[in-house]
């Protein structure tokens, strides 16, 4: 779906140009995105010991992620290829790679964001990723 027709993927778009341009540095950027009430969810279960891992379900939650993420992760690279939109549902289709700043391990996986959009704001998230090899980066595995 064109951009032009989806005011949710024009802003996608331009967050995931910055995220990819800035190396991950623009995580107020995307929090900007972000409904108070978001509820931010990946593959990654609450037990792995991991900020990132489990619900984030407010926005205050969210940004505690990406100051989590921006500690412990260098971005290597971040490629998007598509976005699939259905209304307020967007799908970002990707891969990107990353490096933990602890163990010097490198994940490099395919990436899928879903997102749900409520009156311009996200109001649901949820990130798909290889989870083992997250785990295996961090030395949980």
């Amino acid at each position: 779906m064109s951009s032009r027709l989806n005011p949710n993927v024009a802003a996608l778009e331009h967050a995931y140009a910055r995220w990819r341009d800035t190396k991950g540095g623009s995580a107020d950027e995307v929090l900007e995105l972000f409904d108070d009430r978001v509820e931010m969810r990946s593959v990654l279960t609450p037990e792995l010991p991991s900020a990132l891992a489990g619900p984030h379900v407010t926005k205050a939650e969210a940004a505690e992620y990406f100051a989590a993420l921006a500690r412990d992760w260098e971005m290597i690279y971040w490629d998007v290829y598509q976005f699939i939109a259905d209304g307020d549902d967007v799908v970002m289709v990707g891969r990107c790679a990353w490096r933990n700043r602890e163990t010097g391990n490198e994940v490099d996986t395919p990436k899928v964001d879903i997102w749900h959009f409520e009156n311009g704001k996200a109001t649901r998230f949820m990130e798909v990723f290889d989870s083992l090899a997250f785990a295996r980066a961090v030395g949980a595995v």
